[in-house]
């Protein structure tokens, strides 16, 4: 491999045996070196990145330019974490913005500066599991780099792990997403005059099937093939439920989404399900 830049002594781009520019780690991988010089001991090759159309090789080179290895390698620690805990794939999708993540949340320590975390309460309901391998990924933190993270700092990470899951660019579509997830569990909560238990395997369903109307949503792949049959058995054996799907519909069409009747339905026989064990209000 032919080194073709210095980013710093532990990293530099390299083009590979097939003429493609990589990104490779390793401790002390370019200390001083130069461009044109042979870079073939393997042995000292930690992590290997290469372009994509997400990721080329400049984007690649400015994540990890200022970012220290030990970072990146917890960062691909947190991420085989997540992995074994939530079956998400372990990309350099997931390990570059886990790395830049945490290489600010370092900074911000150092620094004594504060952080606020203004989705605590919807992540934490939402994503319990995510947020338990966050709790991982500040232990790790503390015991791989020394560096004591602020416990809340596992609501950040469990936002990359369900922006990872859901294969997002960037993490806004993944914030709106939690934000419009619970003023839906709102709505069901009072419409249907319930307690949902956000631990419940039935939450965790109902969540997951809004996570997956709101990614048909994104991407304007709506079902969209309603039966008069089926619509009249679920308004006959679900009113209350069919009734608190369309004040969800009204919700989401407020802020300029369109469901198809279709969709409905269907929100209305998972409002159904996650409703039916749960613990009726009293207030």
């Amino acid at each position: 491999m032919e080194i073709i830049r210095v980013l710093n002594n532990n990293a530099a781009i390299v083009r590979g045996d097939d003429d493609v520019e990589i990104v490779v780690l390793g401790k002390g991988i370019a200390h001083g070196r130069k461009r044109g010089e042979r870079l073939d001991d393997a042995a000292v090759i930690d992590q290997v990145f290469r372009p994509d159309s997400r990721h080329p090789v400049e984007r690649i080179a400015a994540y990890l330019s200022d970012i220290p290895l030990d970072v990146v390698r917890c960062a691909a620690l947190v991420a085989e974490r997540a992995h074994d805990r939530l079956g998400i794939r372990v990309s350099q999708a997931l390990i570059l913005p886990l790395a830049d993540h945490l290489a600010f949340a370092i900074d911000r320590v150092r620094r004594g500066i504060e952080m606020d975390y203004p989705l605590r309460w919807e992540v934490s309901q939402l994503y319990p599991r995510e947020v338990a391998v966050g709790r991982e990924a500040v232990d790790l933190a503390a015991a791989r780099l020394g560096v004591v993270l602020p416990a809340d700092e596992a609501i950040s990470f469990a936002l990359h792990f369900v922006n990872a899951a859901f294969a997002s660019e960037g993490m806004a579509p993944t914030i709106h997403m939690t934000e419009r997830i619970g003023r839906v569990l709102e709505v069901v909560s009072q419409s249907m005059g319930v307690t949902l238990d956000a631990e419940s395997m039935n939450v965790a369903r109902f969540v997951t099937h809004l996570r997956y109307l709101f990614v048909r949503l994104d991407a304007d792949a709506l079902f969209d093939d309603p039966s008069a049959e089926l619509l009249g058995g679920i308004r006959a054996s679900h009113p209350a439920a069919y009734a608190c799907a369309q004040r969800v519909r009204y919700l989401l069409e407020m802020g300029g989404a369109r469901l198809t009747e279709d969709e409905v339905l269907y929100l209305a026989l998972h409002v159904a399900r996650v409703t039916t064990r749960a613990e009726t209000r009293t207030d």
